[in-house]
């Protein structure tokens, strides 16, 4: 058991490399808080750099060596989660799950 989650982070170009697999923390509620508190530091105009900062947040936040992981963005929704799979839309601003959004507004760093 716990509260599983996939987090896919894409810009208007591409998708990053992987995506992260959170065992805990991946309520809908607390994905939402970590994305926008890492988003000043997410590089908008890089996949793979702004989803390195987001596992760098959730590095910081889950203590210990478990419960924080990567996997294939293509196995990404086929993973045995709770919450689903989570898509952090850079471009538009977003986080969204199974093709609607639950969080917008959501502005991420420009450099």
């Amino acid at each position: 058991m716990g509260n599983r989650a996939t987090i896919e982070v894409s810009n208007d170009i591409s998708s990053a490399a992987a995506s992260i697999y959170l065992h805990w923390n991946g309520d809908p509620k607390d994905v939402i808080k970590a994305v926008k508190a890492a988003a000043p530091r997410m590089r908008k105009s890089d996949a793979n750099y702004a989803m390195a900062r987001l596992i760098g947040y959730y590095h910081n936040l889950i203590d210990g060596g478990l419960s924080l992981g990567l996997i294939n963005t293509d196995d990404a929704h086929n993973w045995m989660t709770d919450n689903g799979h989570f898509v952090v839309n850079m471009a538009q601003g977003t986080i969204e799950q199974a093709g609607q959004t639950l969080a917008d507004g959501i502005e991420f760093g420009e450099f």
